[in-house]
């Protein structure tokens, strides 16, 4: 079976190629028998959805961005990350969630405050994606960055993080913990 690395040179995603998250994931994330539940906040062009889809074949796949994209076997909302409104009304609970949406630090905790609390699963697992946008200026439109509000809220047992460079300037990456990891239950 390929590694979730493999599934994501196969689909082109930069999850694996510019970022190469995939590793990371595949150490920290449920195994490939995951049943539950999986939401994408954008998706692009749904190169990550097919990714997923392939890894977790017994998966309930999602994704929403604000342009519609349809992904065969995929559940996709054209919604924006911020609107509490529609993603209360119109997404059910995730088991996994993860954040490649605008980046924008705002947009990021708008989507963690409520998602997190609101459509997470215990023990769910919440994934922050291009976290280093909280060192560049032009995507911290916050009082303070998602780097520091996630922080925060969750000490070291309850976050795990993987950087491409030591500077954390590209290619971070969190998984915070909604009380365990998989590899904790």
């Amino acid at each position: 079976m390929p590694s979730l690395h493999e599934l994501g040179l196969k689909y082109g995603t930069d999850k694996a190629t510019a970022h190469q998250y995939c590793d990371f994931y595949e150490k920290n994330l449920p195994g490939r028998d995951f049943k539950g539940r999986l939401l994408e906040i954008g998706i692009k062009d749904g190169a990550s959805l097919k990714m997923w889809q392939e890894y977790y074949p017994h998966a309930d796949i999602h994704g929403i961005d604000l342009i519609a994209a349809r992904v065969k076997g995929c559940t996709t909302h054209v919604m924006d990350q911020c609107d509490i409104v529609a993603m209360h009304n119109n997404l059910p609970y995730f088991d996994i969630i993860i954040d490649d949406g605008s980046h924008m630090t705002l947009h990021q905790q708008i989507s963690f405050d409520f998602l997190f609390e609101n459509k997470l699963k215990n023990n769910g697992l919440y994934v922050m994606e291009d976290l280093h946008t909280s060192f560049h200026r032009s995507y911290v439109n916050s009082m303070y960055t998602t780097d520091d509000h996630l922080k925060t809220l969750f000490n070291e047992k309850h976050r795990r993080s993987w950087c491409r460079v030591p500077d954390f300037s590209d290619s971070y990456t969190m998984i915070i913990a909604k009380n365990k990891f998989p590899d904790e239950l």
